[in-house]
C-alpha cells in the first residue's frame, strides 16, 4: 500500500538522483502547484513526438508530449472530440486541384528559444515520415505520407505551404484522419544526425531524414537523459520539462516563457505523480496528496467521503473503445482465431451486464463494436448499438460442437473433425487442437483483474480454457506491439487485454471513428495481423466518401465479424478533482489535459 507522496521530499530526492536541476519561474507570474495522478503503472517512456507503436500509451500520446510540441491541428473543443482552431497552430486548410491540394497557413507561433515556427519545420516532420513511417503508431499505409504526390514549403512565405494527395479526399477525412497527424518540429535544432554535429539539411534526402530519426530516435529512447538533453528544451507547447525520473515516471513541467498560443499557464508547476495500483492511487488521494486523480470503481462507495472533504467526482469520457486483441500471426493458434464461429462463440462468454454490475458496480457500460455508447455520437448505428451476440454459454457450446469440436465444460475442448467443410473445425486446425490460450493482462487495477477472472470461468462453460497472466500495461504493450509478422519474431502471444483505465483505444491521430490503425491491413497498431479485403475496402472509403455512411459501414462491419473481442467500455477514469483547482473541466474525451487552464481559488 502506497502512503501519502510527501512531494516537496519527492522533488529534493529525485533532484539529487537526477544529477540536474529543476527550471525555476518567475515567482510573480505562476503560482500554485498542481498534482496530478497518473494512471497505474503508465508513464512517459518516449519524448521526441514521433512515437512508435510501442510506445503510444494514453499518458505518452495526450498528457505528457503535446504539452510541449503543439500538432498542427488541435482536436478537443468544449468537451467533445472535434477541431479546435483557436488552439491549432495551422489555420483551417484551403483545398483547390479538385480537392486534391490543401494549402494551409500557420499561426505565428514561436520556439521557445526566440525563433518563428515555419513551413520548414512541418517540412522536417514530413520528412522524416516519409522516410520512415512504420515508426509512427499513427501510419496506414495508402494513408499520408505515402499518399502525398508533392510538397510545397517555400522560403518565401514561410508560413505557408501545399500538399497534393493522389486523389481528392473528403475534406472531413483529409482533415481528422491525415492533416491530423503532423506536427511542426523545430528543424533548427533537430536536424541532426549527432549530438557534437552541426544542425544541417539531412532530412531533404531519405538517407538523410533516417538519420535524423535514428538520433532523434536514440535520444528519446534514453529517459534518464531528458531533463538535461538540449534537444528537449526547444518546445512551442505552453510547458516544459524541468524534472523526469527514469526509475518512477515521476515529472515536474513548469511554464513556457515564450510561449506564443493562447491560454498561457498561470500555474507556477505541474507534477505528474505516477501509481504502482489504483490502490496508491487511492490512497494519496484519500490523504490530500493529489489535486487531481481518480477513483477506482471498486472504491466508488468512496464517493461521498470524497465528495464531502473538498472534492468533485466527475466522469472523464473517452472517444474510443475497448476489446482485447487476437493474435491472427500466432503460429500455434492463429489458424483457430481465424475462424469466425471460434470469434462469435468467445462473443457469445462475455457476460456484459454481469460484468458492468458486479465489477464495476453499474458505472460501465456495454460495447458492441468500435463506436463507444457513451460519448453519443452520430457515428453509432442501430446494429452497433445493440447486442449482435449476447452473452449465451448454450449457443457459444452449439457453434462449438457443429463445426467438429468435442465440447469439455470446465475442461479443454478438442478438435475431432479437421477440415474444411461446414462441420468441420476449419482450415490449418489439426486433430487434436484445443481451446487452451494464455491471455496477457494488466495489472493495476482491482477491478480489471476481477473482470479477467469473471471471462476466465465463463469461457470455462463453453471449454476454453483461459490461462491469465498479468504484467503491467506498458510492459505488455511493448511485447505485442512490435510482432514482425513477416519473420514472426514477437508473435508468440496470444491474446492481449489492455482494458484499464489509462490504457484505452482512443481514436488518435485519426480522430474520426475508423478503425484504419487497428484493424487495417499493415496498421501499425493491427499487432495480431488482422485481414480483410472487405475491412480495407470499407476503410478506404472513410476518407474519400463525404459524410458518416463510410464509416456506419466500417463499424457494422467489425460489430458483424468481431476481429477482436468486445467488453464493457467506461470512462477514461472517474475524476476526483479538487475543489479548489478551477479550469479543468469539461474534461477532453480526446484525453487531453490542459493544465495552461487550470489555476487554484483560495
Amino acid at each position: 500500500m502506497k502512503s501519502r507522496i510527501a512531494t516537496g521530499v519527492v522533488a529534493a530526492v529525485l533532484l539529487i538522483a537526477s544529477g540536474g536541476s529543476a527550471v525555476n519561474v518567475s515567482a510573480s507570474r505562476y503560482h500554485g502547484t498542481a498534482r496530478f495522478a497518473l494512471a497505474p503503472t503508465q508513464t512517459a517512456r518516449y519524448i521526441f513526438p514521433f512515437t512508435s507503436g510501442a510506445y503510444a500509451n494514453d499518458t505518452e500520446l495526450f498528457q505528457f508530449q503535446n504539452l510541449f510540441w503543439r500538432p498542427l491541428y488541435w482536436f478537443g473543443k468544449d468537451g467533445g472530440f472535434s477541431v479546435n482552431y483557436k488552439l491549432s497552430i495551422g489555420e483551417p486548410p484551403v483545398y483547390s486541384n479538385g480537392g486534391r491540394t490543401a494549402t494551409i497557413t500557420l499561426k505565428h507561433y514561436k520556439w521557445s528559444d526566440g525563433l518563428p515556427v515555419t513551413n520548414r519545420d512541418i517540412e522536417l516532420w514530413l520528412d522524416i515520415y516519409k522516410a520512415q513511417p512504420g515508426e509512427y503508431y499513427g501510419y496506414v499505409p495508402g494513408d499520408i505520407p505515402s499518399n502525398i504526390t508533392s510538397m510545397s514549403f517555400p522560403a518565401s512565405t514561410p508560413y505557408t505551404f501545399s500538399l497534393t494527395f493522389n486523389k481528392a479526399y473528403s475534406p472531413l477525412g483529409l482533415l481528422y484522419n491525415n492533416l491530423s497527424e503532423i506536427s511542426p518540429i523545430p528543424q533548427h535544432a533537430w536536424d541532426r544526425t549527432s549530438a557534437s554535429g552541426a544542425v544541417g539539411n539531412y532530412d531533404l534526402t531519405t538517407a538523410g531524414a533516417t538519420a535524423v530519426y535514428n538520433f532523434l530516435n536514440a535520444q528519446s529512447a534514453d529517459p534518464g537523459s531528458w531533463t538535461a538533453n538540449p534537444l528537449w528544451k526547444v518546445v512551442d507547447g505552453p510547458w516544459r520539462l524541468s524534472l523526469f525520473d527514469a526509475t518512477t515516471g515521476y515529472d515536474v513541467l513548469v511554464p513556457n516563457p515564450s510561449y506564443s498560443g493562447p491560454n498561457p499557464p498561470t500555474l507556477a508547476k505541474l507534477e505528474e505523480i505516477p501509481f504502482t495500483s489504483s490502490t496508491a492511487e487511492f490512497n494519496s488521494l484519500r490523504s490530500g496528496g493529489l489535486d487531481y486523480g481518480y477513483l477506482p470503481a471498486s472504491d466508488i462507495g468512496q464517493r461521498h467521503y470524497l465528495t464531502t472533504h473538498e472534492y468533485s467526482l466527475v466522469a472523464w469520457p473517452d472517444w474510443g473503445f475497448n476489446s482485447f486483441w487476437l493474435n491472427y500471426s500466432n503460429p500455434n493458434v492463429g489458424s483457430i482465431f481465424k475462424q469466425l464461429y471460434i470469434r462469435q462463440a468467445m462473443q457469445r462468454l462475455v457476460n456484459q451486464p454481469e460484468i458492468v454490475r458486479d465489477v464495476f458496480h453499474g458505472v460501465a457500460y456495454p460495447s458492441y463494436g468500435p463506436v463507444p455508447l457513451t460519448p453519443k455520437s452520430i457515428y453509432l448505428t442501430p446494429y452497433e448499438s445493440h447486442n449482435p451476440y449476447p452473452y449465451s454459454p448454450k449457443d457459444a457450446r452449439q457453434l462449438l460442437t457443429s463445426h467438429g469440436w468435442s465440447v469439455h465444460v470446465d475442461g479443454i475442448d478438442t478438435c475431432i473433425k479437421p477440415g474444411t467443410q461446414a462441420d468441420q473445425c476449419g482450415a490449418g486446425i489439426v486433430k487434436g487442437s484445443q481451446l487452451d490460450f494464455t491471455e496477457l493482462g494488466a495489472t493495476g487495477s482491482p477491478e480489471f483483474n476481477a473482470e479477467l477472472a469473471v471471462m476466465q470461468s465463463d469461457w470455462s462453460l463453453a471449454g476454453i480454457h483461459l490461462t491469465l497472466k498479468e504484467e503491467p500495461a506498458d510492459t505488455i504493450f511493448s511485447e505485442v506491439v512490435p510482432c514482425d509478422i513477416k519473420t514472426g519474431v514477437g508473435c508468440n502471444w496470444e491474446i492481449a487485454d489492455f482494458s484499464p483505465p489509462g490504457f484505452s483505444a482512443t481514436f488518435s491521430p485519426q480522430y474520426l471513428p475508423t478503425i484504419a490503425v487497428w484493424l487495417g491491413t499493415g496498421g501499425v497498431l493491427n499487432a495480431g495481423a488482422y485481414s480483410s479485403s472487405a475491412l480495407d475496402r470499407l476503410i478506404a472509403a472513410t476518407n474519400t466518401v463525404p459524410g458518416s455512411a463510410p464509416y456506419k459501414a466500417e463499424e457494422n462491419y467489425v460489430s458483424k465479424y468481431v476481429p477482436w473481442i468486445s467488453q464493457p467500455n467506461y470512462p477514461y477514469q472517474f475524476s476526483v478533482i479538487s475543489n479548489k483547482l478551477r479550469g479543468a473541466l469539461p474534461q477532453d474525451p480526446n484525453l487531453n489535459i490542459y493544465p495552461e487552464n487550470w489555476y487554484f481559488t483560495s
